[in-house]
């Protein structure tokens, strides 16, 4: 019979392989989402050594027994995968583009628009989904045909003439469309999401290497900043804030020798990547001060490759009026362009106060630096979980726009795959 491996939404089967012969699911999982999960095997209705399990009759006269056994998988939220799904470039958009893609291949047979089906989708109770070792393991079209829609008896037939054209699948509907679609959910957003991949280990269909690989370099993100207290504030803010994608992320070294301090040479750095045509997927940030703006607009004039997003740190509302000294006294003013340096997005909330230290001729206008922003860093960096009432809105805005430009960057991609037919 072969070794089989399963993609499973608590006991719904969202997609499967056999021996060699299987997708890869493991960047949907983060590498502590290895655990012990249940396996289950159908045994013989008569077998004499499982005559104490329930027996399961199926609608097409075959009736076993449900064996399980607690063997090493991948198992993680519906919410956690599907945000790692949406940075994987698995939006709502492309998962709609791959959809009218493969409707478009087969018969036009289709009852359920993208649209109905996404209403479908959120409108189902997924409280009744098969979880226990006493229950079948089902198809989607037949769990949403006969428990989760069974209150609105108009899909009924569409769905079941659906999973009768395609094998028991809802045509264009891909594991990774239904686990983003499904995100919305609130029945389903909590439900385990599990890869069952130790049969094919321990048939020698693959090592465990293979299985066990981190996310691969092409779907990573390599962040370059102006300074190594920028890496240090951002890597740590993705471990605090984000710790469920934090492994699609890697760092230019932040230690000793840190090759990219000062501005100008990050502006020289970014055309050597261009120059080169690198085909790691690079996020470029300058911070949000004159020095840093002048160079992120110089370096976005650049012909910039696909796979390169340059970027400097968002503008705030609270920084348009800030307390500033300077050679004519105290004042109230807008430090957005001027001197909003990564520091300013900790939690500053105790009287900050901005040092205007030059004249920036080149925009006109003073470059600034926030006094004691070693003492707000090391505050921040000496955090081991959330501490409550600190103000995580400013490093939150720093995240957001990150991982819009990484999703745009492998949505894009997932585009690229799809038209030259290798989705």
């Amino acid at each position: 019979m072969g070794s089989m491996i399963h993609l499973t939404l608590g006991r719904i089967q969202l997609d499967w392989g056999k021996n060699a012969g299987f997708c890869d699911h493991g960047p949907l999982f983060r590498p502590n989402d290895l655990a012990e999960i249940p396996y289950y095997y159908a045994a013989d209705a008569d077998d004499k050594e499982c005559q104490h399990l329930p027996l399961i009759s199926r609608s097409s006269g075959f009736s076993y027994r449900l064996v399980t056994e607690m063997k090493e998988g991948f198992s993680a939220p519906l919410r956690v995968v599907a945000e790692r799904l949406e940075l994987l470039g698995y939006t709502e958009k492309y998962c709609r583009r791959e959809f009218e893609e493969l409707t478009s291949m087969v018969p036009s047979n289709h009852d359920c628009s993208f649209d109905e089906l996404k209403v479908l989708l959120l409108d189902a109770d997924f409280t009744q989904a098969a979880l226990g070792p006493h229950l079948p393991s089902e198809n989607l079209a037949e769990f949403l045909a006969v428990t989760a829609l069974r209150h609105i008896p108009e899909t009924v037939q569409r769905l079941q003439h659906e999973s009768d054209l395609h094998d028991g699948e809802v045509s264009g509907l891909g594991a990774y469309t239904v686990i983003r679609l499904l995100a919305g959910n609130p029945t389903a957003r909590d439900l385990p999401v599990t890869w069952q991949f130790s049969d094919v280990l321990e048939g020698g269909w693959v090592s465990r290497d293979v299985i066990l690989t981190p996310v691969a370099q092409g779907r990573r993100f390599l962040l370059v900043t102006e300074g190594s207290s920028d890496v240090q504030v951002i890597k740590h803010a993705l471990h605090l804030l984000r710790p469920d994608l934090s492994d699609f992320f890697d760092f230019v070294d932040m230690h000793d020798n840190y090759p990219f301090s000062g501005t100008g040479n990050l502006y020289n750095f970014v055309r050597g990547l261009i120059s080169i045509r690198i085909q790691n997927n690079i996020l470029v940030l300058f911070d949000n001060d004159a020095e840093g703006v002048f160079n992120f607009e110089r370096s976005s004039r650049l012909n910039t490759l696909p796979n390169m997003r340059i970027m400097k740190l968002p503008d705030r509302q609270n920084f348009v009026r800030f307390r500033t000294l300077g050679p004519t006294g105290e004042q109230i003013a807008n430090i957005n362009g001027k001197a909003a340096a990564i520091e300013c997005y900790l939690d500053v909330s105790r009287a900050p106060v901005v040092r205007w230290t030059s004249y920036d001729q080149r925009r006109d206008c003073y470059q600034g630096h926030l006094v004691e922003k070693e003492t707000f860093s090391k505050e921040f960096l000496s955090q081991k979980a959330l501490v409550d009432g600190y103000d995580y809105s400013g490093l939150e805005n720093v995240l957001d726009m990150l991982l819009r430009e990484c999703i745009s960057i492998n949505e894009e991609n997932r585009a690229t795959a799809l038209e030259s037919g290798s989705f």
